[in-house]
């Protein structure tokens, strides 16, 4: 397990975006991963990776200094699947969960890696419809990639807030903005993690849960933010899968400029306990939640707007060639969540399936 730090170019981005395979007619799991690798370009195959169940798949970007390129490029792959899915009959569907109740069991990949997972997580696995969206950014040093880590552990709840859609589940409205995190908290490991003051200090940690056997790389902490230093880079991954490659390229960044502002810059965070219930509130409110920082319990929303305009304040969004108006357009924006409970209400969670598939 590589834990000493590999220098990244600074700021660069990658992202992976899981979407489902949806029957086209019954929007059901389909299980095609393998015959759509097999039909999409060869170019576009080393960036279509496999999942734990074959009715999903995951598309990963190299890291890349402009994040217009980024999403180009996820456009472009998108596009090479329209084929197949007309020939197949299937979507691709970038939500958080399945939203329609599914009685078939999935089925899992063939890897040593998922096997253990199924032997080791029974019954959770039977029922774990969730799909993200990771996001890289690069690092030169440990020390700008720790301040990073731990000022992106404060705002995650921000980041969050503007991707959760998962509300509905299996034919529920479960009330939760992103269903899709209490699923996946069930994970031992999964969660938001503790900050540390020192790199040194993730090491530790990491060395430990690697000598206890509870580990054997990197990607067996599934933490909601975690340190990568055999990428050299933080991995931020809050995202529930949505489909707005507008809203993705702001995402992209407001990580980058928080990313950059932790060059010089770290937060004071909270304890652990209002770190949790700052997390819970944007769990069930997403962009209408509350949030308690040093002055006390605030709108997210203002907080959020406080930010950006500290990042316009201290020159960050101008160095990086941002205004802060790119930003704030999407704070005035309403709750995916409950935008989807509205539209499933009037359409039907059918056509609403439909509209978040670009595929």
């Amino acid at each position: 397990m590589q834990l000493n730090w590999k220098a990244s170019k600074p700021l660069t981005l990658g992202v992976e975006w899981e979407l489902q395979i949806l029957d086209r007619e019954t929007l059901k799991p389909k299980d095609l991963f393998s015959d759509i690798y097999d039909e999409i370009p060869l170019q576009f195959q080393p960036m279509v990776h496999k999942e734990v169940y074959q009715s999903m798949l995951e598309i990963v970007t190299p890291p890349l200094e402009d994040e217009e390129k980024v999403i180009d490029l996820l456009r472009d792959i998108l596009d090479s699947f329209k084929p197949s899915a007309v020939k197949r009959g299937f979507h691709l569907t970038a939500l958080g969960t399945l939203f329609l109740k599914n009685e078939n069991p999935p089925k899992i990949n063939i890897s040593k890696r998922y096997k253990l997972f199924s032997e080791e997580f029974q019954e959770i696995l039977k029922d774990f419809y969730i799909y993200g969206i990771h996001i890289h950014v690069g690092f030169p040093d440990e020390d700008w990639a720790i301040r990073a880590y731990n000022n992106l552990l404060k705002f995650a709840p921000i980041l969050l807030a503007f991707s959760a859609n998962s509300v509905f589940y299996m034919g529920k409205n479960t009330g939760i903005h992103s269903y899709r995190m209490v699923l996946f908290e069930r994970l031992p490991r999964a969660g938001l993690p503790r900050p540390f003051k020192t790199f040194e200090g993730f090491k530790e940690t990491a060395e430990k849960l690697l000598k206890g056997g509870v580990i054997e790389t990197l990607k067996d902490l599934w933490w909601h933010v975690r340190p990568r230093p055999d990428l050299g880079t933080v991995e931020i991954r809050v995202f529930d899968s949505f489909w707005d490659l507008e809203k993705l390229l702001f995402l992209l960044r407001l990580i980058k400029a928080i990313a950059l502002y932790s060059e010089i810059y770290g937060e004071k965070l909270p304890p652990q306990e209002i770190l949790n219930q700052n997390w819970w509130w944007a769990k069930r409110y997403s962009l209408d939640a509350d949030f308690i920082d040093e002055s006390g319990r605030k709108a997210l929303k203002q907080v959020i707007y406080d930010l950006i305009y500290k990042l316009e304040h201290l020159g960050i969004l101008k160095k990086l060639g941002y205004r802060a108006k790119d930003f704030t357009k999407f704070v005035k924006r309403p709750s995916t969540a409950k935008d989807i409970v509205l539209k499933a209400k009037a359409l039907g969670i059918e056509r609403v399936i439909k509209l978040h598939s670009p595929v």
